[in-house]
């Protein structure tokens, strides 16, 4: 070996024990992790972090839009509003406030995949939010008045989506991105019209379905005794009964793709945009580290490769960005790029895949490795100081995998990607086959407008 490959390769040794002395210095004497499960069927996952005196909890659902039916689309997200209206015992707006009182605060969200609900409050304090936690689980109240309203806040939030151009072709996008009929097919905010259909009695029979302990995850991270938690649990969630008509999990899988998806675009935004993606697998699936290391190398950043190229040398671009976006079934390796009116946009698109074919022809070099490997490990490292990011860590180890001990192992992946791993996941990938590009251009441009993004378009990327 060649002695700067040599010193390199002993560096490259450094940075990952390095990484790895972090975390376990971070977590020296505390970070322990117990499980349980209720006889209910309700899986309690406990992490002790005795740093500072507060609690994360998250509590898990494992019902998001690929489990609704053709007519109520939309309704798990319509639950994510209406589980703050109250219970018998907790009455409309108590739950924020209780919260409120004792310092915590509280939020949730929908996906394709779960409901989420999350609380940080003082440890101190962990009793109430379990026990509101099982009341919502079992004793929501439900009625036409609850419904109106919160249809209507789900409505404006539609409004605004609606009003924003490029979002409401970002929805399109994904929609597009799997073929007709899956279950992905919808995202998470629905179809209105069918929204506007649902009955007390519907939202009766989901929430009876759904919202069950053998349907969820509780996850509780922060200055907490394990034995204190798990009594805690059996008192407030033990005595609720599972369900017993939990539908089988969905058909996720799709097929490969014969050709190239194309669509073209018109919007209100007066700058034009292409979107590309490449259909990905599941979020558990060995390539998706690979994936996310080569992201970070094509977009993360001024010293990208995609900004580079588009915005700095070729200046065709205002700006360009990526992600990989990953859940329970078939994601997509998304890019896009703002840019001037003059570029057509069949430009854009082959610059971006001139760069991608030299990945897939010559690999990426060994500094631009080091670095994005380096970023995306310190990323992890430094989320485990939060007891928020490790119970949502946890949690979506647990759901995507179905055992919260992958979470131990990120790091590991991530350190062990090497440089023909991001070849290799570029050849299989990025083809055409495997491609749908959104051009959107915009509908109604002046020709002052075109002349002043034609001036500022020599000035860029120097």
């Amino acid at each position: 070996m060649h002695p700067l490959r040599f010193i390199e390769f002993l560096t490259l040794k450094f940075h990952k024990h390095f990484l790895f002395l972090c975390v376990n210095a971070l977590f020296a004497g505390e970070g322990d992790i117990a499980d349980f499960t209720l006889d209910n069927g309700l899986k309690v996952i406990v992490m002790e972090k005795h740093a500072i005196p507060v609690v994360s909890i998250n509590l898990w659902y494992d019902v998001g839009s690929h489990d609704e039916w053709d007519g109520i689309r939309g309704t798990a997200h319509l639950f994510e509003h209406m589980m703050f209206r109250g219970t018998e015992s907790i009455p409309d707006g108590d739950f924020d406030r209780l919260l409120d009182e004792v310092g915590g605060d509280n939020n949730a969200g929908t996906n394709n995949d779960h409901t989420i609900y999350y609380e940080r409050l003082p440890s101190g304090k962990l009793e109430l939010v379990i026990k509101m936690e099982a009341d919502r689980m079992q004793n929501l109240v439900l009625n036409q008045e609850i419904l109106d309203t919160e249809r209507e806040v789900v409505h404006e939030e539609e409004r605004q989506r609606s009003a924003d151009p490029i979002s409401k072709l970002i929805l399109k996008f994904m929609r597009n991105s799997v073929p007709e009929g899956h279950p992905y097919v919808e995202t998470p905010i629905g179809i209105m019209e069918q929204l506007d259909t649902v009955s007390v009695a519907t939202c009766q029979a989901f929430y009876d379905m759904f919202y069950a302990p053998n349907n969820a995850v509780l996850i509780i991270v922060g200055d907490v005794d394990p034995n204190n938690t798990k009594s805690l649990a059996e008192t407030y969630f033990g005595p609720i009964p599972p369900s017993h008509n939990l539908p089988p999990d969905p058909d996720l899988s799709v097929p490969d793709r014969e050709e190239k998806i194309t669509l073209l675009e018109k919007s209100s935004f007066d700058i034009p945009v292409t979107f590309m993606g490449y259909q990905i697998p599941s979020a558990k699936h060995e390539d998706i580290q690979a994936l996310e290391v080569l992201n970070s190398i094509l977009s993360g950043g001024e010293s990208s490769r995609l900004h580079q190229r588009l915005v700095r040398k070729d200046k065709i671009a205002l700006f360009s960005a990526g992600q990989t976006f990953t859940r329970k079934g078939p994601g997509f390796f998304l890019y896009f790029a703002f840019y001037f009116p003059h570029v057509k946009p069949q430009k854009i698109e082959a610059t971006i895949i001139d760069e991608l074919t030299s990945i897939k022809l010559n690999g990426v070099t060994d500094h631009e490795l080091t670095k994005a490997r380096k970023q995306l490990l310190a990323e992890k490292v430094f989320q485990r100081y939060s007891a928020g990011s490790l119970a949502n860590s946890l949690g979506n180890a647990e759901m995507i995998y179905g055992d919260y001990h992958e979470y131990e192992k990120e790091i590991e992946r991530f350190s062990s990607v090497i440089s023909a791993d991001l070849q290799r996941v570029a050849n299989s990938y990025f083809n055409d086959e495997n491609l749908m590009v959104m051009h959107i251009t915009p509908e109604d441009l002046t020709f002052g407008k075109k002349l002043l993004m034609r001036i500022a378009s020599i000035f860029v990327g120097g």
